[in-house]
């Protein structure tokens, strides 16, 4: 095998070898964007703080969420904050 031959068949092995760790990078990057979406829920707006922690405690204890949190988010209305 002649040295160009050894060097094309290099460079292609390379090009295959990026394209599947490009591919197998994209894959994975979409994973993690998909349990980021999925990672925090947020419910509302609630009235007052008092309704939105009713909830936020109700949802907690029934399982639908571990933790949770009440914030106005710049506004004068609350929303829950859910994580999984």
């Amino acid at each position: 095998m002649s040295y160009r031959t050894r060097l094309l068949a290099g460079v292609a092995t390379a090009a295959a070898a990026t394209s599947l760790l490009l591919g197998a990078g994209t894959t994975a990057m979409a994973a993690i964007e998909r349990t980021a979406v999925k990672a925090q829920t947020v419910l509302g707006p609630y009235a007052s703080f008092e309704v939105c922690a009713v909830s936020g405690l109700q949802g907690q204890q029934a399982g639908q969420w571990v933790s949770w949190f009440c914030s106005q988010n710049g506004t004068t209305q609350w929303w829950l904050f859910t994580t999984p």
